[in-house]
């Protein structure tokens, strides 16, 4: 019995803890990862969630993409509003239609951060991939399908 006790307790501590990210980490760690700094978008944050972009909004690099930082207690419930509830494809992106007639590809990232990026059609490109390997490089993703 001790020695299970023992070895659970070795095996919570070599498992990493779940990090939520404040805003300036997920400026640094962006910005390292990618050279590109992103600003506060506050048009499109609020108490529970910050909106970061790159300035300019739409680069040749990564396309158009916002980072959202999301408040840590209210994790769960942000994620389904921004992926309106939908399933997750086998990559983990959940297809939103925007305002503009055009896509958004969401995709969850551990812990309590989101990436949207915008398409015209309900596809991804090389911007895409790009992208989410800079934030993958950080913050793993929640891969495959979640609803």
């Amino acid at each position: 019995m001790i020695k299970a006790l023992a070895a659970g307790a070795l095996l919570v501590a070599l498992v990493p803890h779940a990090h939520d990210f404040t805003v300036s980490e997920a400026q640094r760690e962006f910005r390292g990862r990618t050279g590109l700094p992103l600003v506060r978008f506050a048009a499109a944050s609020t108490p529970e969630v910050t909106s970061l972009r790159t300035r300019p909004h739409n680069t040749g690099r990564f396309g158009e993409f916002q980072l959202f930082v999301l408040k840590p207690s209210r994790v769960r419930h942000l994620r389904r509003v921004f992926t309106h509830g939908t399933r997750g494809d086998a990559r983990g992106v959940h297809w939103v239609p925007d305002q503009a007639g055009g896509w958004i590809a969401v995709t969850l990232f551990r812990r309590n951060l989101v990436l949207a990026w915008f398409a015209r059609a309900r596809s991804t490109d090389a911007r895409w991939t790009r992208l989410q390997r800079a934030v993958s490089g950080f913050a793993p993703p929640l891969s495959g399908p979640r609803s």
